[in-house]
């Protein structure tokens, strides 16, 4: 939402939602190639933890099989085409970055058969925290040396400040502790991020106090607010032509709106030619009244 106003708006801008997390599930199509591939591998990865969970073992061919299948069908519902030399290096890459997650320190005892107790989480289940409905399931738990390590992985790297990111992965606590069968006390957990960036898979932790945890709230209710007020102007300008645009311009390199924004051509001359407009704008209502009068 901060990266930019107006992507977010159009997003999310005429519907209600509740608070979700920036790794909730996307309820729009996907408008790019890299976005369906991100998606898929994120739906395959669920059915693989779920197969998994339930103790039935995936064969090379039938991963394999499945991602390509999954990835054709994608491309189908929205009537996307990409040259074939195109989307065979992408199924090839997300195969690869498939397996390779499974090899991280945080999750390959899953896989190998190391006495865990855990459990995974579709991220379109919400918990009700302060009278707010709040997206921000964590993708697995897992149960070791007396503490539950919530686990997120993140199949594109987050954009937005190291510490908003940091007290985002916080409210997954707040879940949790919300959650039937799962302790209510903040000091009974761990937060492990694993993050996909510059073609690997990087994991950190994240620290976990009482502080942090309130302003993780804070941080979400301020969030609340400025959804509220985002909306309201959205509604207020249907064109969005007076909402602010992308804060730097590396949001906009893979933005599904570039084609219809303002700022396909420059982001700078974009903010320019808004602000004169608005400017412009303003100036001119005192004079249309008195001509009316």
């Amino acid at each position: 939402m901060n990266a930019c106003p107006r992507a977010w708006a159009m997003s999310y801008g005429t519907a209600a939602h509740g608070w979700r997390a920036g790794n909730a599930p996307e309820t729009t199509p996907p408008r790019t190639f890299d976005q369906l591939l991100t998606r898929t591998m994120r739906a395959v990865w669920m059915k693989r933890l779920e197969d998994q969970y339930h103790r039935k073992i995936w064969s090379t061919t039938y991963a394999k099989q499945t991602l390509d299948a999954a990835v054709d069908d994608a491309m189908d519902v929205v009537n996307m085409s990409v040259p074939r030399v195109h989307l065979d290096i992408g199924k090839e890459r997300s195969k690869a970055q498939l397996r390779s997650l499974e090899q991280t320190q945080t999750l390959r005892p899953l896989f190998t058969g190391q006495p865990r107790r855990w459990a995974y989480f579709d991220r379109r289940m919400s918990a009700t925290i302060g009278g707010v409905e709040v997206y921000a399931a964590p993708d697995v738990a897992v149960f070791h040396q007396h503490r539950w390590t919530l686990v997120r992985v993140q199949f594109r790297s987050s954009q937005g400040s190291m510490l908003s990111q940091q007290l985002e992965h916080l409210l997954m606590i707040h879940w949790a502790m919300n959650q039937p069968g799962l302790p209510n006390d903040f000091e009974a957990y761990n937060i492990k991020v694993v993050r996909w960036s510059s073609q690997r898979w990087k994991e950190h932790s994240v620290d976990v106090s009482e502080a942090l945890l309130s302003q993780s709230m804070a941080l979400m209710h301020h969030d609340i607010q400025e959804m509220l007020w985002l909306r309201r102007w959205a509604g207020a300008d249907p064109s969005y032509a007076s909402l602010p645009l992308a804060a730097h311009h590396e949001h906009c390199t893979s933005c599904p709106f570039r084609p219809e924004c303002p700022a396909r051509d420059g982001l700078a001359k974009a903010k320019h030619d808004q602000k004169r407009t608005i400017a412009g704008s303003h100036y001119n209502e005192p004079t249309k009244s008195a001509k009316t009068a």
